[in-house]
């Protein structure tokens, strides 16, 4: 069962969020389903007006319009680069999402029986963790912080005046910005070090109030981890608002509604390091079940985080958790 944290992090995060003692506990630094906290129609309406400012903008830095340039013109191009590709996200984001929900409902009036199908690109034999896709991500992400404080920067050295306030943004935020790179170091460790893991189902789908069994594998080290932890847990997502009038803001929050983990020693980690580590968890009947389809998603996952002196491995493994026939 989950248990709610009380360290001051955990706190801090239940008061940002607004949330009451007898809530699930909230998932600190945890990886979402959901790209963004809107979807749908309301995504791609909201992306909208930002593509059109955005071609606005990059029509003036090429010249299209007629005016005066009071910014160099790759200053002005990643300015504007940020509404479009920005808008272009949610409006892409939006329409797939509507696509999706579409084929969904689609699927399930054909396949009464088994709406699993519909409800996620399942692999029916399992599902890899690309290490290498989540450290590119992180460096995207990494890259991306840093292109958005460049305007700050340059107005901050080229403008005098009022202007040198504006270099206050990029040397807080850039400070900010090396635990970001910390995190992708780490991962670029983990992936280095442990490569790609994959979790091969010995079922599909898993049902509720059953036995779910797993074997894990990980490319390369597996037996010099001095211990490996595997969780079984049930996420749901919540769009959360916090704030007031302008100053509100909307995040994507990973509650755990159920867990249980097992830790195997480095014993017994060399003696599974040629194959499949075997991994068994009795799933409860009275938890919800997989609803990826839903916006925001619930859905079951496994957690495989181990130690070594050498680099931290972690992975996360969606796994197909569905009511019974």
């Amino acid at each position: 069962m989950p248990t709610a944290l009380n360290s001051p992090p955990e706190q801090l995060l239940r008061q940002m969020i607004g949330g009451a003692p007898g809530d699930p506990p909230a998932l600190l630094n945890h990886p979402t389903q959901s790209a963004t906290a809107i979807d749908g129609w309301k995504s791609f309406l909201f992306g909208l007006p930002f593509i059109a400012a955005g071609l606005f903008m990059m029509a003036g830095v090429f010249n299209m319009l007629h005016g005066r340039k009071n910014a160099p013109t790759w200053l002005l191009a990643i300015f504007a680069s940020f509404f479009l590709f920005g808008g272009l996200f949610f409006s892409i984001h939006g329409l797939l999402g509507v696509l999706r929900k579409a084929a969904y409902q689609r699927h399930v009036a054909a396949h009464p029986g088994q709406f699993w199908l519909a409800d996620h690109h399942w692999r029916p034999e399992g599902i890899s963790f690309s290490a290498f896709r989540s450290m590119l991500g992180r460096l995207a992400g990494v890259i991306f912080w840093y292109a958005f404080l460049i305007p700050f920067g340059w107005v901050g050295l080229n403008v005098r005046g009022t202007g040198r306030i504006f270099l206050i943004v990029p040397l807080l935020f850039g400070l900010v910005g090396l635990i970001f790179w910390a995190r992708w170091y780490r991962m670029f460790r983990e992936l280095l070090r442990y490569g790609s893991s994959h979790l091969t189902y010995d079922a599909f789908p898993f049902f509720l109030g059953s036995t779910l069994q797993a074997r894990l594998r990980i490319s390369r080290h597996f037996d010099s981890l001095d211990n490996l932890t595997i969780t079984l847990r049930c996420v749901r997502e919540k769009y959360v608002t916090t704030g007031q009038g302008q100053n509100r803001s909307t995040t994507v929050v990973c509650y755990e509604l159920y867990s249980d983990a097992t830790t195997f020693t480095h014993d017994q980690l060399a003696g599974a390091s040629s194959s499949y580590l075997p991994i068994s968890f009795r799933v409860p009947a009275d938890r919800p079940a997989t609803r990826l389809s839903d916006t925001p998603p619930t859905y079951w996952e496994i957690e495989a985080r181990g130690n070594s002196s050498t680099a931290t491995y972690e992975a996360y493994f969606l796994v197909p958790v569905y009511p019974p026939n």
